[in-house]
C-alpha cells in the first residue's frame, strides 16, 4: 500500500509521495473558496469554522491576504489530501504569517508568500505544537514563492518545527537579508529538492535531532552573507526540543547534486554524524567554502560524514575552516578543488592544526588555466571537454541523479552537480548537424535561430532544470514574459545558454 511504503521508507530515498499525489488529485470532496467576497475571508475563518474536511481542495482568489493565521489540527488522511491552491490562477499574495499546528496530508502549491512594510517578518510555518507526539506529518510545499522576510526578528522566512514525512519542492526564496530562508527542526524523512535560493543572510539550516532527509538538486546563488553560510546541517538546539531517541543533532541528512553560487560561506556540518555531501558544485564562495563545527551542546561531536565527488571553484578565497576535529569526523575522496584565478594551485587552505587530521589525503588540484566548465561566469557549470571532472567521479549508489535530473553514470560519474550527458559541447562532437546559436542574445522580447531547416518544438529551461515554456517549430520564439534572468534553450539534444533583460 502507497501509505505503507511512505511509513516504512524515508522519504528522501522514495518516490512514494509523488504516486501519492496522483492519488487524491483524483478525490476531490469538494471546493472551499477564501477572498473577498467568497464563502470565507481566509484560511483562519475556514478552518476555525471546520469548513475544510478530508479530500477538500481550498481555493485562495484574487487579493491580499494579511495578518497572522493560526491554523490547529487541520488534517486530511491518507486517501484524501486537503490541497491549498489559487484559483484559476489568480494572482494573490499572502503576509503575515501562516502557522499550521499538529496538521497532516496537506499539499500546499503555487502560492505566493510575500512579506510587506506592514508584515514584514515569517511567512510559513508548520510545528508540532510544542510536543513529539504530535507531530505535523506528510506534507507537501510544491511550487511556492518566499520573498520579502525583512526583520531579524523574524528567525526565518519559513520554518519546520516538528514535521515528519514531509516534501518541499520547486520553491523559491528570495530577497531575505535579515534572516534564514528555510530551517528545519526536529523533522525526520524528508526531500528538499529543485528548489532556488537567492539574496539570503542565509539558506538556512536542519538540526535538533533531525534524520533521514535528503536535500538535493537545490540553486543556491547568494545565499549567505556576513559569517553566514548558504547552508547549515546541524546546530545547537535546546534539550527541550528533541524527540525520544534523537540522541544526536542530526544524522542521515544528505547534500546531493546542489550548486552553490556565491555568497560568503557554502555548507557547514555542525555536529553532523553520518552525513553525505555528494556530487555538488561550489563556484566562487566568498569565504569558507566548507566548515566543520562542533556547535551542539549535547552532542558536539562529529562522525561518520562523507565528501565525494564534489567540484569545489574558488575565486580570491580558498578556504576550509572550523573547530578541532578527530580522524572519523569527516572521510574526504574524489573532489576537485579548482582555482579560478591561479593557474598553479596546490589546494584549498585548511585550519591547522584543527583540520589535519581530517582534510583531503588526496586533493584533485586544477589551475586556472585546466579546462572545467563552459561558461561559469556566465553560470552554466556543465563541463567543457577536455574537464578532468568528467568520468572521474567514485561510483555511488546515491545519488542517482545530477542537478538536472539526468542519471549519473554508475560507473564513471563526473564530479560535481551535473553529469557529462548534458553537456552540450560534448554532445555536439558527435552530432552531424551544425550546432544552432540564437540572436539575440541577451534578449528582451524575440530569440531567433539563423536556420532555414529549424525543427521544433524548442523548450525554454530555467536554470534550475524547470521546463517554463514550449514554443512549437519555427525559428522566432517568444520571451517577453518571461522575468529577467538566465536560461536555457533546449532543441533536440542542444543546450543553449542565453539571459533575458
Amino acid at each position: 500500500m502507497l501509505n505503507s511504503t511512505l511509513t516504512h521508507r524515508p522519504l528522501g530515498n522514495s518516490l512514494g509521495i509523488v504516486f501519492l499525489i496522483l492519488l487524491f488529485s483524483t478525490i476531490l470532496k469538494a471546493q472551499v473558496h477564501l477572498g473577498t467576497g467568497q464563502a470565507y475571508p481566509n484560511i483562519q475563518t475556514a478552518a476555525s469554522a471546520n469548513a475544510i474536511s478530508p479530500g477538500d481542495t481550498v481555493f485562495l482568489h484574487a487579493g491580499s491576504y494579511s495578518g497572522y493565521q493560526a491554523i490547529a489540527d487541520l488534517q486530511g488522511t491518507d486517501s484524501a489530501w486537503i490541497v491549498i491552491q489559487p484559483y484559476l490562477n489568480e494572482s494573490h499574495d499572502i503576509a503575515g504569517g501562516w502557522q499550521f499546528i499538529r496538521c497532516a496530508y496537506i499539499k500546499f502549491q503555487n502560492l505566493n508568500f510575500k512579506g510587506n512594510a506592514i508584515y514584514p517578518g515569517r511567512l510559513f510555518s508548520i510545528d508540532n505544537g510544542g510536543s513529539c507526539n504530535t507531530q505535523s506529518e506528510f506534507i507537501i510545499v510544491d511550487s511556492c514563492t518566499f520573498a520579502n522576510t525583512t526583520i531579524a526578528s523574524a528567525s526565518v522566512a519559513f520554518k519546520f518545527a516538528g514535521v515528519d514525512h514531509f516534501e518541499v519542492t520547486n520553491c523559491t526564496f528570495k530577497d531575505i537579508p535579515a534572516c534564514e530562508a528555510m530551517s528545519f527542526n526536529t523533522c525526520h524523512d524528508g526531500r528538499i529538492r529543485g528548489n532556488r535560493l537567492e539574496n539570503c543572510l542565509s539558506g538556512g539550516h536542519i538540526k535538533g535531532g533531525a534524520s533521514n532527509i535528503t536535500m538535493d538538486r537545490n540553486l543556491f546563488i547568494n545565499a549567505s552573507s556576513g559569517t553566514w553560510v548558504a547552508y547549515e546541517l546541524g546546530g545547537d538546539t535546546s534539550p527541550e526540543f528533541y524527540c525520544p531517541g534523537d540522541e544526536f543533532e542530526v544524522k542521515n541528512i544528505n547534500f546531493y547534486s546542489n550548486i552553490i553560487i556565491g555568497g560568503y560561506r557554502g555548507v557547514a556540518l555542525s555536529s553532523a554524524r553520518d552525513c553525505r555531501v555528494v556530487h555538488n558544485t561550489f563556484y566562487n564562495c566568498g569565504q569558507a567554502t566548507m566548515r566543520f563545527l562542533n556547535t551542539s551542546n549535547l552532542y558536539p561531536s562529529l562522525s561518520g560524514n562523507s565528501i565525494e565527488n564534489n567540484l569545489f571553484a574558488f575565486g580570491n578565497s580558498a578556504y576550509m575552516n572550523g573547530s578541532t576535529q578527530p580522524l572519523g569526523a569527516v572521510f574526504f575522496s574524489h573532489n576537485i578543488y579548482f582555482s579560478l584565478i591561479n593557474t598553479i594551485f596546490s589546494g584549498p587552505y585548511w585550519d591547522s592544526p584543527a583540520l589535519d587530521q581530517i582534510k583531503d589525503p588526496i586533493p584533485l588540484n586544477y589551475g586556472s588555466n585546466t579546462p572545467m566548465f563552459i561558461n561559469g561566469p556566465g553560470n552554466d557549470f556543465h563541463l567543457t571537454p577536455g574537464s578532468p571532472a568528467i568520468q572521474n567521479g567514485k561510483p555511488q549508489s546515491e545519488p542517482v541523479s545530477d542537478f538536472y535530473g539526468n542519471p549519473f553514470s554508475t560507473t564513471t560519474p563526473s564530479i560535481g552537480a551535473i553529469e557529462i550527458e548534458l553537456n552540450t559541447l560534448v554532445k555536439n562532437q558527435v552530432n552531424t548537424r551544425n550546432k544552432p546559436s540564437i540572436y539575440p542574445n541577451p534578449a528582451s522580447d524575440f530569440i531567433h535561430f539563423p536556420l532555414s531547416d529549424y525543427i521544433g518544438p524548442v523548450y525554454i529551461v530555467s536554470i534550475s532544470g524547470a521546463i517554463i515554456q514550449e514554443s512549437p517549430s519555427g525559428a522566432k520564439v517568444f520571451i517577453g514574459n518571461l522575468p529577467a534572468g538566465f536560461y536555457y534553450v533546449k532543441w533536440d539534444m542542444y543546450w543553449i545558454p542565453f539571459t533575458k533583460f
